[in-house]
């Protein structure tokens, strides 16, 4: 993974804040159905490394592993 140069606090907290609702709208439509079953288990593994990685303080390390987490998380479940 390579680190931003132009790393910025405040896009961070917003890239943040967006995985955390995107994981929100795929847990909401994976328990109305709407997501593929196959998904279960890698949904679950996302969940978790993303619950682990916004615990961590903020750091440019940080906006690129969200930044790939975003990616996974929308392959999944693309809707």
């Amino acid at each position: 993974m390579t680190v931003p140069a132009d790393f910025v606090e405040a896009d961070l907290k917003r890239e943040v804040a967006a995985l955390a609702a995107l994981l929100g709208d795929t847990r909401l439509r994976y328990h109305h159905r709407q997501t593929q079953w196959a998904s279960a288990q890698p949904l679950m593994e996302v969940d978790r490394e993303i619950r682990d990685a916004v615990a961590r303080p903020l750091s440019a390390e940080l906006q690129v592993e969200v930044r790939s987490l975003m990616a996974r998380l929308r392959a999944l479940d693309p809707q």
